[in-house]
C-alpha cells in the first residue's frame, strides 16, 4: 500500500512538472522576444547604401555616350533621392538637409531623354563628370552623418549641405 501511494505522488509530481513546462512554454509563444530594431537607424543604412550606388553609378555613366545608357544613372539617383527624402521626414525636416540635387540630376536625365536616344553633348558629359566629381565629396559626410544615438550630427549636416548647394548650382536649383 505503501508502495502505490508512493507511485502516485511520484506520478502526481511529474504530471505537475509536465503542466507547469506546457504553461511555460506556452507563456513564451504568446510574449514576442525578439528585440525590435531602430528603424531610423534601418532607413539611414538604406539611404547610405543608395548613394554608394549612385557614387557607383556616377563613375559608369562618365564613359556614356547616349542617353539611352543613363538608365542606370537614372534609377539610381532616383532610389537615392527617394530614400533620402524619406529619412529627412523621419528624423525631422529641419534636422537634416534636404539634397535637391538628388532629383535635379533625375530630372536632368529625364529632360535629356525626351528626345529619345541622342548622343550626349559635350556639354552635359561635361556637367555629368563635374556632378560626379563634387558628389564623391558627399560620401564620406554621409558615412558620419548619424552618431550612434540616432542623432544627426550638425556639422556632418552642414558638410552635406555645403556639398549639395555646389551640385544645386550645377542645375540652378535654388533650395
Amino acid at each position: 500500500m505503501k508502495r502505490k501511494k508512493t507511485r502516485d505522488l511520484l506520478f502526481m509530481g511529474m504530471l505537475m512538472l509536465l503542466l507547469m513546462i506546457l504553461v511555460y512554454q506556452g507563456f513564451r509563444m504568446m510574449r514576442p522576444h525578439t528585440e525590435r530594431a531602430d528603424a531610423e537607424q534601418m532607413l539611414y543604412e538604406v539611404s547610405l547604401f543608395q548613394m554608394q550606388v549612385l557614387s557607383t553609378s556616377l563613375i559608369d555613366a562618365a564613359s556614356s555616350e547616349n542617353t539611352s545608357e543613363l538608365n542606370a544613372l537614372k534609377l539610381a539617383a532616383y532610389s537615392a533621392s527617394y530614400t533620402h527624402d524619406r529619412l529627412a521626414k523621419s528624423l525631422g525636416r529641419g534636422n537634416l538637409y534636404a539634397f535637391p540635387a538628388l532629383g535635379g540630376l533625375v530630372d536632368a536625365i529625364q529632360t535629356w531623354q525626351i528626345g529619345g536616344n541622342r548622343p550626349l553633348s559635350e556639354g552635359e558629359k561635361g556637367l555629368l563628370h563635374e556632378y560626379s566629381e563634387i558628389f564623391s565629396g558627399t560620401l564620406e559626410p554621409y558615412r558620419q552623418l548619424l552618431s550612434g544615438s540616432g542623432q544627426v550630427i550638425s556639422s556632418k549636416n552642414d558638410e552635406l549641405e555645403k556639398e549639395g548647394k555646389k551640385l544645386a548650382a550645377l542645375f540652378n536649383i535654388s533650395r
